[in-house]
C-alpha cells in the first residue's frame, strides 16, 4: 500500500509476524502519517510506527485481534 492511499482514522490491517514466526494480520487504526505511519493496534497498549508497505485494506493472513471492540 502506498502512503498517499492512507487516510487518518482509517481501519487497516498490519501484516506482520507473530509468535513462533507465524504470519498474522492485526486490525489497526491510522492515527498519523509522516515519515512513518503511526497506528493504534486494537488490543495493544502501545502505538506503533511502521512502513506503509506493511498495511493493507484486507488482511493477508489470519486476523488475531478481530474480536477486539473498536472505539
Amino acid at each position: 500500500m502506498n502512503k498517499k492511499d492512507i487516510k487518518r482514522g482509517e481501519i487497516l490491517y498490519w501484516n506482520t509476524t507473530g509468535a513462533y514466526g507465524r504470519e498474522i494480520s492485526l486490525k489497526c487504526q491510522v492515527i498519523d502519517i509522516g515519515k512513518w505511519v503511526w497506528v493504534k493496534v486494537f488490543g495493544n497498549l502501545a502505538y506503533n510506527n511502521l512502513l506503509a508497505s506493511n498495511l493493507s485494506k484486507e488482511p493477508f493472513h489470519k486476523v488475531t485481534n478481530n474480536n477486539i471492540r473498536l472505539e
